[in-house]
Formats: structure tokens, C-alpha cells, sequence
């Protein structure tokens, strides 16, 4: 739905998006792009009523943040847990939950590349009705089966390792519920080697139809597709790719180190701050002034800050899809946010390939203690981990009961907030003309967003399951003059 009213247009809502939200376009009397803003519509709650809870409650509860994100919650909140309590969860408990990782970020990017973004690069830029899992069903059904394949073999994965594929029953403080059987790793064997034909499959079609095309070789060297911003991630002991452990590195926009530290560390690099057009926060380097649109001064997390800081990829097949990405793309930071797609198909193919390694020693999954039950607590813990969207923080304080008196959520659609502000505003101001917003330019709009593949309900750590939809009425000066009803 497009509104037009007192120089304000608002797309309401974004489409095939997690959550809601909408976008505001405020324009000037002489019918010029004034300001954008991506406004994230749900209420912040997970921080305040976590507190007053045991502190072993916190990776059940938290997990229900986002059924999309379930599984980095969870492993996020357990590891911050391990940390409070001063446990040390045994070297089994580490690969399952690293196996765990792996899958979630499978389910995840499948998910949003497959559904959400593949119609933007391979359907025509029509009606929203006509640009969607069901137009794909019909123009490439074969693609739509191994999409659907793929999904059955991921979910069963899944409940395999936790009971249920969202909110699992996964994490204890300390390690994991419990080992595997050799019936079970059998079973998630057959599984991963039909879902790595599946994503080897997906992974030609991706090059075939989307990164040979036009369409998509347009918007990667597109200007307004691009931000030379500061990247963020997880990196291992030697710079490789790393999703559950490591430290956090920054690089800038030309590719310099900028700092690398231990996840405890976190809060000496990076600030939050509010604004009144969001619920969700906005954060930024510590160490640099706030500004809004200043690129430089902006974080970037998620599948292409991974690429962007890692040295190196351990993973044959997911080298190769990394070589080929380099090959066209250049040499690094890629800074075009198209990218992202193609850094979720070459992570996927890591994931898969990781998969196969750990269950190719399955001694190491069937042998050994999966919790720690001892340690000497420390009331203060951090856990990080590479969430799908990017680098994931769980913060939590104690009394000497363990009871939860401090809870701090920085989520990966939280860090990418002022990017993707940002990148609106530049792709917004170079698609405006007359004041006109045709389908195509709306679906070029919320291809920007998209590339992002924001998790909202994360963004706001959603209180409630469901709000209405509200448009404001603003003038130039950026003033509220009347909030309509909720639709």
C-alpha cells in the first residue's frame, strides 16, 4: 500500500521482510527527497522482562526472540550463561553446538535467499502478487522442489539435534542436554548428504540465472547499491571463517585492521544510541563521533563484513564459490550490498562442508561428557556468535543468588540499522522522480533492504507477536502532524 499525504509517502509495509516495517519519505515543498527513514514498528521487551529470572532460564527464554533466529539466540545466550557460571563446556558439547550453528545458518540464508530475495533477480519487477514464492513455483519448478527438499532436510536436522526445529531444547548451562546415539548420527549423516546435493544444486542455479545476469550484474555496480563502511565479524585463530568462537575483528573501508579483541571486550568498541524513529537502536564505533550518514563512521555485520574480514576460507567447495566471487567482483572489501546474496551461497557451502567433516569422525560426537557441572562463578558474562545476519552479543549481570539484574542484546539487524538507513537514503534520492512511486521503483526500494535480510523481531527483541499498521503525516521539519489509525 502506497500513502501520499502533506509531502510524506510511506511504503507500508516492506514486503517479504521478517517482521514489519515500513518506509518514510519526506520530501520538501520543492518536491525533493528531504529524508528516508526504515522504521522498525514492533516494541523493545526481551531485555526488561529477562531480568528478576534465574540466569539458567535465560537461553530458553531468549530463544523466542525470533523463530527464524531461535538457534543464535540460544547457543548466544547459553555461551554468555557458561560465562557467568564459570563453566567450561567439554570439547563434545563445543562441536555439537557447532554443528547446531552450521545448520541454523543453512536454514536461515536458504530461507531468505530462496524465498525472499531469488524473485527480485529472476521474476519481472511487477505487483507484489505476482513477484513471489508462487510466480517462482510455476516459472522454475525444479528449483522450487530442491528448495522444498532441502527445507524437510534441514527441519529434521534440526529436531534431530534439539527435539523441535525452533526454540530447541538444546543448551545447558555448561554444555549441551545430551549426546547422540549412533542411530541418530546415521540418520543425520543420510540428511546432510542429501542436503549438501541440494545446496550444490541451488548453488548452480544461483550462478547460472542470477550472477550472469544483467539484472544483477546492474545493481552490483550500481553506486547507490554500495556503502565503504567499517565491517565486523568472528574470526578464528588463524583469520578464518568462524561462527561460534573466536575474536571479533574490524576492518575500514579499505580493508585495515581496526581493531581485534575478545567478545568481553565488546563494550569498549561499540556504543549504542536511541532515536525517535525507530524502535530499534543504532550502534556505532566508540571511538568515533556519531553521525547518521557519515559512511566511515558506520558498522556493517552479516554474510559480506564475514567475507570482508576473514583471511581464510577452510572449506574447499565454498573456496571455489569465494575465488569465483573475488574473480568478479575484485579484490576486497567488496563494499556492493547485492553481495550479501552471493556471500550467503558461498557460506552455505562452508556450513555443508563442515557438516560433512564433523560426521566423517563421528567418534568425536558419540564419546566423552557434554556439560561441565562445575566452575565458580563470575556474575558477569559475555557470549558471542555468528548469527546468520551477522555478529550476535549476549550480555548479562547477576546477584549472588544468580538472579538476572542486567541483560544487553546488540543483534546483527541492530548493527546494520544506520546502513541500511543510510543506503535508502542514497538509493531513494537516485530513483525519486516526480514524486512518483510505480511498482518497479518500490520493488528497487526494498531490494536494498532486502539484501540485508533484516530480522526485525530481533531488531526490537519483539514484546508483542503482532501490531497494526500506522502511518504519520509529517511535514518538511521532520514534525509529527497527525498519526492515523491503525489498519
Amino acid at each position: 500500500m502506497i500513502i501520499v499525504e502533506s509531502r510524506v509517502l510511506s511504503i507500508d509495509p516492506v514486503t517479504r521482510l521478517e517482521g514489519s516495517t515500513r518506509v518514510i519519505i519526506q520530501v520538501d515543498e520543492r518536491n525533493r527527497v528531504r529524508e528516508v527513514f526504515y522504521q522498525v514498528l514492533e516494541l523493545r521487551g526481551f531485555e526488561a522482562f529477562c531480568k528478576g529470572r534465574a540466569i539458567e532460564e535465560l537461553p530458553r527464554i531468549t530463544s523466542a526472540i525470533c523463530g527464524v533466529c531461535s538457534w543464535s539466540h540460544h547457543i548466544a545466550s547459553g555461551k554468555a550463561v557458561d560465562a557467568v557460571l564459570g563453566r567450561k563446556p567439554p570439547e563434545l558439547a563445543i562441536e555439537l553446538r557447532r554443528f547446531a550453528k552450521y545448520i541454523q545458518i543453512i536454514d536461515s540464508h536458504l530461507l531468505h535467499l530462496c524465498i525472499m530475495a531469488l524473485p527480485d533477480f529472476v521474476l519481472d519487477y511487477t505487483s507484489p502478487e505476482l513477484r513471489n514464492i508462487v510466480r517462482l513455483m510455476k516459472s522454475e519448478p525444479k528449483l522450487v522442489r530442491t528448495i522444498l527438499r532441502s527445507r524437510r532436510a534441514i527441519v529434521k536436522i534440526e529436531e534431530v539435534l534439539g527435539g523441535k526445529p525452533i526454540h530447541a531444547a538444546f543448551m545447558v548451562p555448561g554444555g549441551v542436554a545430551r549426546r547422540l546415539s549412533r542411530e541418530e548420527l546415521e540418520e543425520l549423516d543420510a540428511l546432510t548428504k542429501d542436503l549438501r546435493k541440494y545446496i550444490y544444486s541451488i548453488t548452480e542455479f544461483f550462478n547460472k540465472k542470477v550472477v550472469n545476469s544483467k539484472r544483477f550484474q546492474d545493481l552490483l555496480s550500481n553506486e547507490a547499491y554500495m556503502l565503504k563502511t567499517l565491517y565486523i565479524g568472528l574470526v578464528g585463530r588463524v583469520g578464518e571463517l568462524e561462527f561460534y568462537d573466536g575474536d571479533l575483528r574490524i576492518i575500514d573501508s579499505r580493508g585495515r585492521e581496526v581493531a581485534k579483541f575478545k567478545a568481553c571486550d565488546y563494550a569498549k568498541y561499540i556504543a549504542e544510541r536511541s532515536s525517535n524513529i525507530s524502535y530499534s537502536k543504532f550502534p556505532y564505533p566508540k571511538w568515533l563521533e556519531q553521525s547518521e550518514y557519515s559512511e566511515e563512521c558506520i558498522f556493517r555485520t552479516g554474510p559480506l563484513a564475514r567475507i570482508n574480514v576473514i583471511e581464510k576460507l577452510d572449506a574447499e567447495r565454498a573456496n571455489e564459490e569465494y575465488r569465483y566471487m573475488l574473480e568478479v567482483l575484485g579484490s576486497k572489501p567488496i563494499h556492493s550490498t547485492l553481495a550479501y546474496h552471493w556471500a550467503r551461497v558461498i557460506e552455505c557451502l562452508y556450513c555443508i562442508e563442515k557438516m560433512c567433516t564433523i560426521l566423517s569422525e563421528d567418534t568425536v560426537l558419540i564419546e566423552g561428557d557434554v556439560v561441565d557441572l562445575y566452575g565458580q562463578p563470575e556474575y558477569e558474562g559475555v557470549g558471542v556468535v555468528e548469527a546468520p545476519r551477522g555478529t550476535l552479543i549476549h550480555h548479562y549481570r547477576t546477584d549472588e543468588d544468580l538472579i538476572t539484574t542486567y541483560v544487553n542484546i546488540i543483534t546483527p539487524t541492530t548493527i546494520n540499522n544506520t546502513a541500511i538507513n543510510t543506503e535508502l537514503r542514497k538509493v531513494v534520492t537516485v530513483l525519486w522522480r516526480n514524486g512518483e512511486l510505480n511498482y518497479e521503483t518500490i520493488n528497487r526500494i526494498e531490494v536494498s533492504i532486502r539484501a540485508y535480510d533484516p530480522c526485525n523481531s530481533c531488531a526490537t527483541h519483539l514484546l508483542s507477536p503482532y501490531r497494526g499498521l500506522q502511518v504519520l503525516v509529517i511535514d518538511p521539519y521532520g514534525r509529527v502532524l497527525k498519526v492515523l489509525p491503525e489498519m
